[in-house]
């Protein structure tokens, strides 16, 4: 497990994918192998490089809802798949009488055994157990979205998991499993839908598969009272319920990101328990990356108040999901969360004491190159102020070099002009340093893993390109237009119109943004001073690229470097005296078979020889 370089991929030519050429290319990844560059980019969250050029997200009361319930309005998330389904994740209010609600969160811990003899699933000393067997999470978050196709809009809203859909798991499954992943982890589920058939094609190939319980965002799921919080959280517990005993889930998330203010929980969670949060930055007076070092600060009262809330909640949750599940059907709980508002201090402070019956402890973590350095290493931070594991559900950074990202003191162009079709010389797809770094924060886990650092493993952000990601409703920097009807959502001066006006841009957007075409690739994405060329492109994380479709409407796949690289990393290896042990023994016999047939022959060509001159002596006696 040491670190894969590419240096040794100077040419990755254009190919589908075959046994053949990606095994060829893993056994090159092995015989090139070197130490891991130190001097790496200080990193910067996603939240705090989004928070310096854009305003802080409204109140929830100033949110609109759509008029047309087929559609949603754009809602502020980073890269994760807070798909919006109105359809079938808002939960129906019911009378309050038919809930029972507790007077205080969090609850008791459950009385889960954590050894799951029925599941094979176990959690002991920070480790994760299969079968009795040590299971390290070599995952990928798995949303196959066609071309065309934009989850928020339209059937069947992301959720690709249902046997109508089943050629994207054929096509996908059997790559899934030759590249060496043990699991995936999905987003969209439609709670009234059956996934039997996905899950069962999961467990033939040996995936373990982390569900995703979909809450979206306020907008799907509102939250107005502790009724709709305790309606919610036991809606999740049937649904965990109704898929324990099958092989292949490996556990549950409670929504994604729910922390991150674009999704709304922690607004709502402020005004149902009054806690008098400020959600500005405290470089500006509020609350948000509040260190706790002035005891006296009003932040104190209100971070403890909302904290107590949303962790309460999530706890309440991961409880009564515990409780369907029983000791025998143990499976993970726990609930993802966006590196914001220094996650590793609010777990440090809240965690354990509002989520005593959370499993491990899930972070979406892009700093670019590793996890943080030194101090600010978010593995190490968790491990020595948390008696839970880490999984990192999200990592990773785009393929793409974009000249966007340039901003020195001498040039910081703003917006951007540049295309996929028309790019700067020596930037554009980069699949050399997209698996380059990668690759190093899949080694850094597996790292952290081995020295007992609470590590379970991670997903690699994402299985393929998201093209849905660059248009409209997706919290990219954009030029908005600078009429009227641009501010409800038309776009009649986008560029290239002669009346296009470059101020309408956020800071570092490319001019195309939105992207209006969801079937064109482009560069919509956010200035990110951590990744490699400090620019954030969200339609090309993918492993895979996806092109044209086939027969079944299905998107051809074709690998970039980085599935090559994490093939030869996480598929298993034979230790090297074993090969030559094989390989001794396979010259042995060899040898033995050849000294075989050359004493046959011999054998032959002797009696053959003596029968010869036997004959020859009798004609001569004649």
């Amino acid at each position: 497990w040491s670190y894969l370089p590419v240096a040794a991929f100077p040419f990755w030519p254009k190919m589908r994918l075959s046994t053949l050429g990606l095994g060829c290319v893993a056994l090159l990844c092995l015989s090139h192998e070197h130490e891991t560059d130190h001097n790496r980019v200080k990193y910067a969250t996603r939240a705090t490089a989004h928070q310096e050029h854009k305003s802080i997200v409204p109140p929830l009361d100033t949110i609109k809802k759509p008029s047309d319930s087929s559609t949603n309005p754009s809602i502020h998330h980073t890269t994760s798949k807070s798909i919006q389904h109105p359809t079938h994740s808002t939960h129906v209010s019911k009378p309050a009488s038919t809930i029972t609600t507790p007077t205080n969160y969090p609850t008791e811990p459950s009385k889960r055994s954590m050894n799951g003899t029925k599941s094979g699933i176990a959690v002991k000393d920070k480790v994760l157990y299969y079968n009795e067997e040590p299971f390290f999470i070599k995952g990928v978050a798995y949303s196959p979205v066609p071309l065309g196709d934009d989850p928020l809009y339209g059937h069947p809203y992301g959720d690709y998991f249902t046997n109508e859909f089943s050629a994207f798991w054929v096509r996908d499954m059997p790559l899934l499993k030759a590249l060496g992943a043990n699991s995936i982890r999905t987003y969209a589920w439609n709670r009234t839908r059956n996934h039997d058939e996905f899950l069962d094609m999961a467990h033939q190939y040996d995936l373990k598969v982390m569900i995703t319980y979909f809450l979206g965002s306020t907008l799907q799921t509102p939250i107005t009272s502790k009724d709709d919080l305790e309606r919610v959280a036991q809606d999740f517990a049937k649904q965990v319920y109704k898929y324990k005993e099958h092989p292949a889930v490996l556990g549950w998330s409670f929504g994604n990101e729910i922390n991150g203010g674009w999704n709304g929980f922690i607004y709502a969670l402020d005004g149902i328990f009054q806690c008098g949060w400020d959600p500005l930055p405290t470089t500006q007076g509020g609350c948000t990356n509040f260190d706790f070092t002035n005891k006296t600060s009003p932040c104190v009262k209100s971070l403890t108040c909302l904290y107590k809330a949303l962790y309460g909640w999530i706890d309440r949750a991961a409880y009564l999901a515990h409780e369907k599940l029983g000791p025998e059907n143990y499976k993970l709980v726990t609930s993802t969360f966006a590196d914001i508002d220094m996650l590793h201090l609010r777990l440090a402070m809240f965690g354990d004491r509002f989520m005593p019956n959370l499993d491990f402890y899930a972070g979406q973590i892009y700093r670019g190159k590793n996890f943080g350095e030194g101090e600010e290493n978010f593995l190490h931070q968790v491990d020595d102020s948390s008696n839970k594991p880490l999984a990192i559900t999200e990592y990773g950074v785009d393929a793409y070099r974009d000249s966007c990202g340039v901003c020195t003191k001498e040039v910081c162009h703003t917006p951007c002009y540049n295309t996929p079709g028309n790019e700067t010389k020596g930037f554009g797809e980069d699949q050399r340093t997209h698996a380059e770094w990668v690759s190093n924060l899949a080694s850094l886990l597996y790292d952290a893993h081995a020295e007992s650092r609470g590590v379970l493993g991670g997903f690699v952000m994402a299985w393929i390109d998201e093209a849905w990601k660059t248009t409209t409703h997706f919290p990219t920097n954009i030029c908005a237009d600078n009429t009227k009807k641009g501010k409800k959502g038309g776009w009649k001066y986008h560029y290239p119109h002669a009346k296009f006006d470059p101020k309408t841009c956020d800071f570092k957007a490319h001019v195309e943004c939105p992207n209006l075409n969801i079937w064109k690739p482009s560069l919509c994405g956010q200035y990110m001073p951590a990744f490699p060329d400090h620019y954030l492109n969200e339609g090309f994380f993918g492993i895979n690229k996806v092109s044209g479709v086939d027969g079944t409407n299905v998107n051809q796949l074709e690998p970039r470097l980085l599935y090559a690289v994490l093939q030869a990393m996480w598929l298993p290896r034979v230790e090297p005296i074993i090969e030559w042990k094989s390989a001794a023994s396979a010259v042995l016999m060899t040898a033995a078979a050849v000294t075989i047939l050359i004493t046959i022959w011999a054998c032959q060509r002797h009696f053959h020889v003596r029968a010869g001159v036997s004959q020859r002596t009798a004609s001569d006696v004649f």
